[in-house]
């Protein structure tokens, strides 16, 4: 989500009564030895599972559906852009990279990949060749450290990573 998405999402948070955690995703700076950016570029909404997945909008109090028959957004109407666009990840002129962690996307898309880490790596390869920045702008890429035990091993500790 962009800096100006996460106010409102914070704000339709406190309204409904939930307890989210938003951390920063992607960042720019012009400090190679510093500990993190000096601007951040966009932000990620944690989901309530240990793992960080199932959104914290989804209503899961009530036996309410959504058209598709899972579970209810309560933001569904207002939510942000990146929300819209899913299971659509990226584009590459007219190709769409799908999440292939998405159910949707495996039973229907050629996208589904056995490896978690896959989609997050190509779609980090994506955002550092399409930003145009001048030559002594880093992007930094915020590491949260949650996931599935079973892929612990494969994660980064949370924090701040320059892409070099």
């Amino acid at each position: 989500m962009l800096p100006e998405e996460k106010q409102d999402i914070e704000e339709k948070a406190k309204v409904l009564g939930l307890r989210i955690t938003i951390l920063p995703r992607i960042g720019i700076g012009t400090l190679d030895n510093s500990v993190g950016p000096e601007e951040i570029l966009a932000y990620q909404l944690m989901g309530s599972e240990i793992n960080g997945n199932l959104c914290p909008f989804l209503d899961m109090k009530t036996e309410k559906r959504s058209p598709h028959g899972g579970q209810f957004c309560q933001i569904y109407k207002t939510r942000p852009l990146a929300c819209q666009a899913y299971p659509v990840i990226s584009n590459s002129g007219s190709n769409l990279l799908l999440d292939s962690k998405c159910a949707f996307s495996c039973k229907y898309g050629n996208s589904c990949t056995p490896q978690p880490m896959e989609s997050e790596l190509i779609a980090l390869n994506r955002i550092k060749n399409s930003v145009t920045l001048h030559s002594e702008c880093n992007i930094w890429r915020y590491a949260t450290g949650v996931g599935d035990d079973k892929y612990k091993k494969y994660f980064l500790t949370e924090g701040w990573y320059l892409q070099k």
